[in-house]
């Protein structure tokens, strides 16, 4: 299966763990993911027909990106990075980020992957912004691991212009809850702002008390009327901290569902990540 036929079909959002051999998990971590290899996940893209992929820092792996810049490796020209970054992380340290293909800093403010930090809102706020004035000169744009409920963190957050705001698996919507409407509402009133993307990504995440996917279709196909040149996909193999399993091929065509194909499915697989990411546009 492709996804699409022409070539630049992009996977925003996967992760690579381990080997635990070579690379070993933090001891900060606060799930233990599987062992989840670059060689396996190469194997996934190549049944989907996906030529282009941005791997995110696992948060299991803490700020040490070892595994991740070795995945990179594989592949400089069609891959990219997404890093976590200490606040003091050095100079040289986000000069060698950058040459290895990374493109973008994540915040991760899910509260059940804040572990041991315990530091006030108003904190993380300015060291996130002080981050940020750093990469700023580099290019980067910045990606918010985010809850609905917590959207309005993001209008505190002093971002540099013209960084782009990429907010991951659609704010993480519930789209079992009695008022995800409003939910939805919250994240297309957030979208009226251009600075502001986001990952249609993690739709097993939406819909984890669901029997299928369909709810999710009709979130992704509200966010894409909203901003279609503002949206990424993402496949977010290997799934972690779910109860229930999607193969795959599920959630990809759930998305190319949503999108109902044309013009808009190529600008969300192929040329926003080229333009966000800084592929070649020369193949898009």
């Amino acid at each position: 299966m492709r996804v699409l036929e022409k070539f630049g079909v992009c996977d925003c959002h996967s992760h690579v763990f381990g080997p635990f051999r070579e690379y070993p998990l933090s001891p900060k971590r606060t799930f233990d993911p599987p062992e989840a290899t670059i060689e396996k996940l190469e194997n996934v893209w190549k049944s989907l027909g996906i030529d282009r992929a941005v791997l995110v820092q696992g948060s299991a792996h803490g700020n040490d990106h070892a595994a991740l810049l070795a995945a990179l490796a594989y592949s400089p020209e069609t891959r990219r990075g997404v890093a976590l970054l200490a606040p003091d992380v050095t100079e040289s340290e986000l000069s060698k980020l950058h040459q290895c293909g990374i493109r973008a800093t994540r915040f991760n403010w899910i509260h059940h992957l804040l572990g041991s930090d315990n530091r006030p809102e108003e904190q993380r706020l300015r060291e996130a912004t002080a981050l940020l004035e750093r990469v700023s000169p580099l290019g980067w744009h910045v990606e918010v691991h985010i809850d609905i409920l917590d959207l309005d963190l993001l209008t505190r957050l002093r971002v540099p212009d013209p960084m782009p705001v990429v907010i991951d698996h659609m704010a993480r919507i519930d789209g079992t809850a009695p008022n995800a409407s409003d939910q939805l509402a919250q994240l297309l009133h957030i979208l009226e702002d251009d600075r502001f993307w986001v990952k249609v990504s993690g739709a097993d995440r939406l819909t984890t008390k669901c029997a299928d996917l369909r709810p999710a279709s009709k979130t992704i196909l509200q966010i894409l009327q909203a901003a279609p040149d503002r949206c990424v996909w993402g496949l977010d193999w290997p799934h972690v901290n779910l109860s229930r399993r999607r193969s795959d091929l599920e959630l990809a065509n759930t998305h190319l569902e949503a999108a109902d194909g044309g013009t808009v499915l190529e600008q969300v697989m192929i040329h926003n990540p080229a333009r966000l990411y800084g592929f070649s546009s020369e193949v898009a």
